[in-house]
């Protein structure tokens, strides 16, 4: 039988916001995930890797249970994101009042992604205003 708790040895904490870590594209999932069951770890590295792939563009950092310093709440299965680690925290998915089955506590990551592009371009105006300004200055050289 799978052993219930938290990881025997959490990863060493990083504070992914300070100057020596911080990286404007590297963006954040956090995994709230009970211990109940070894499919909910299972699922939540599965996040992780499924964004890594399906947006190659970024780097992303899974942050499971804070750490394990979080005691998850009974079958949790929560996702949030922000797209860097200085950004707040948007739930994208919650499973806590989903199931049984407990299939239905976790999403289809697909369709998740929409709402991760929506957050990644909210927090890109460097990039958006950028190009807007040029096109302001090229109107303003016009008059």
């Amino acid at each position: 039988m799978a052993p219930k708790g938290p990881p025997k040895k959490p990863k060493k904490e990083v504070d992914w916001a300070s100057d020596e870590h911080f990286h404007q594209d590297r963006s954040m999932i956090y995994v709230e995930h009970t211990y109940e069951c070894p499919i909910f770890t299972t699922k939540a590295e599965e996040c992780g890797t499924f964004f890594a792939q399906r947006i190659p563009e970024r780097k992303f950092q899974l942050v499971r249970n804070k750490y394990g310093k979080q005691v998850p709440r009974e079958g949790a299965f929560e996702i949030g994101f922000s797209q860097n680690a200085r950004t707040s925290v948007h739930e994208i998915w919650t499973g806590l009042d989903k199931g049984p089955p407990r299939r239905d506590k976790f999403p289809n990551y697909e369709s998740l992604v929409p709402e991760v592009q929506k957050i990644l371009k909210k927090f890109y105006p460097d990039k958006a205003v950028g190009v807007e300004d040029e096109e302001d200055e090229d109107r303003d050289d016009m008059m």
